[in-house]
């Protein structure tokens, strides 16, 4: 697909020195930067990002669409209640999700080798995945992720979101994400062991952030914590962050809120518009 070159905004973004607790990612408190860092997002797929970016990204965060297999609309909203949801998932439109599994996974490794091309030698990928449900068993992202042996699987972080959209009568309700951390094979593992951290344990507790709670509606957005607790462990103020599935922008807007550049693409010419706009309003909120 080609990309839309609009979303392109080189300009300088403010650094930040303090992160609050659970706030969208264009609303983290910004100073004065001090470096010159520049944001490029494309509409289109990941496949789209230019080849100048190869080896020069120091962290890829992104969460790819989990593949949930149904196209029916939700049934929700009734545990504000104290009552059942009998359908809170599903009903996603704004991008393909309801692949066959194997597809799915191929195409999974597939982006995990582009992911590869992308980082520099001691680059960060941190995977924002979770284990799902499908026909009475369970489908874990490790059966895709290990066939990419150039990773080496570093961390394994723990997102208790505080809630849940899967109910199902005859099984636990699960809450949790998984941040999968991976380095290169052959390369150094950085890590930013920094006294400003937000979490030390790998147990991070974020609730999850509603669909009303940014301007762009998407229907599984980022908490802004969760973006910027990332990109504060595994970078500093002038590196390039990217996130390929880019979604409602949060990522973008932590990285630029945060002194780093970015660059991502969104697939979705919704999505990629209202992150667009998010972005001009933070940055018209700093000026």
């Amino acid at each position: 697909m080609q990309a839309e070159r609009e979303g392109y905004y080189p300009s300088p973004a403010p650094g930040l020195s303090a992160r609050p607790r659970h706030v969208p990612a264009d609303r983290l408190a910004p100073v004065l930067p001090t470096t010159h860092p520049t944001t490029e997002l494309l509409c289109g797929s990941y496949t789209c990002t230019p080849a100048h970016y190869r080896r020069t990204v120091d962290l890829i965060f992104t969460s790819p669409p989990y593949n949930i297999g149904s196209k029916s609309p939700r049934i929700d909203g009734k545990r504000k209640n104290g009552q059942y949801d009998p359908k809170s998932y599903g009903g996603i439109t704004g991008y393909a999700d309801s692949l066959p599994e194997d597809q799915y996974q191929d195409e999974q490794v597939a982006f995990l080798q582009w992911c590869l091309l992308m980082l520099k030698d001691d680059g960060v990928l941190v995977y924002n995945h979770k284990p799902r449900r499908q026909n009475m068993g369970m489908i874990h992202p490790m059966q895709w992720l290990l066939r990419v042996p150039q990773f080496q699987l570093m961390e394994e972080i723990i997102w208790d979101r505080g809630s849940t959209h899967n109910h199902a009568n005859r099984l636990f309700w699960p809450q949790t994400e998984r941040l999968y951390v991976f380095r290169k094979a052959d390369g150094a593992y950085r890590f930013q062991n920094t006294a400003d951290m937000e979490f030390r344990s790998d147990v991070w507790r974020i609730p999850l952030c509603s669909r009303q709670a940014t301007d762009a509606g998407h229907a599984c957005p980022f908490d802004g914590t969760l973006a910027s607790s990332v990109i504060n462990a595994f970078t500093a103020p002038g590196d390039l962050v990217c996130d390929p599935y880019s979604g409602s922008g949060t990522t973008m807007c932590a990285a630029q809120a945060m002194g780093r550049s970015f660059v991502g693409t969104e697939i979705s010419k919704v999505y990629h518009r209202q992150s667009i706009e998010r972005l001009q309003m933070q940055r018209m909120e700093v000026a």
